[in-house]
């Protein structure tokens, strides 16, 4: 019985380990296959960026949209408040539905290229485009299945435990309309003006996840609780 027993034992250790390479396994990312990316990856960011700067700063004056591209963060948002558009709804629901199909598309695609080469940093593709920009455009129907295959990424080492937890938390924001759940960004506050620490919800909480993906925990001061 004893010897059932341990072979039992053996037979699913073998299974396991194998079952586990088989998860890591990426497919060779070759010098010309990477060349091939990093053009891929320019072509998805001029798609990405197509309407974005028309839609966020409701105008098509290239001129107005380059030099507000060169402001401060709080010269940025100011800009925002009080800029009139120039652009009617009509013109914004159109931009909107390309971008969206665009963003979606670019998603897919980038979904494929992590789950057959792993998550491939800038540094890694020796790339001028950041993958994460792309990630950042998440549409919502998709957000579970990517954040499913970026924590496997992050487990293998292959990802930054924090540009996973600041993709979470954009998602969270953005599409959720939740607290951060691992208090990566600073936010911008109306009442005041100005950038702020996040609110998360509870930092025991936020430093638990932050623990399980490596991440330091939280001091005071470095978030906000609504409570």
């Amino acid at each position: 019985m004893k010897k059932i027993v341990l072979i039992l034992s053996l037979v699913i250790s073998l299974f396991s380990c194998k079952q586990k390479n088989k998860d890591v396994e990426k497919k060779e990312l070759s010098e010309s296959k990477k060349a091939e990316l990093i053009a891929e990856f320019k072509e998805m960011k001029e798609a990405d960026q197509l309407n974005r700067s028309y839609i966020s700063l409701k105008t098509f004056d290239q001129n107005l949209i380059d030099s507000v591209n060169k402001l401060t963060i709080e010269e940025n948002i100011k800009f925002r408040q009080t800029h009139q558009s120039e652009l009617s709804e009509e013109q914004i629901d159109s931009l909107w539905s390309i971008q969206n199909e665009i963003d979606l598309k670019n998603t897919n695609r980038l979904y494929e290229i992590i789950r057959d080469y792993g998550w491939l940093s800038k540094a890694k593709l020796d790339s001028v485009v950041d993958p994460m920009l792309f990630l950042f455009h998440t549409p919502k129907e998709t957000i579970e299945k990517m954040q499913n295959l970026l924590i496997e990424e992050v487990k293998a080492n292959r990802m930054e435990p924090i540009k996973f937890a600041t993709y979470v938390d954009n998602m969270r924001k953005k599409a959720y309309r939740k607290n951060q759940l691992y208090g990566t960004g600073d936010e911008f506050d109306p009442k005041t003006n100005s950038v702020v620490p996040p609110f998360i919800e509870n930092i025991d909480s936020t430093n638990i996840e932050r623990k399980k993906i490596g991440l330091p925990e939280l001091k005071q001061g470095e978030y906000r609780t609504e409570k």
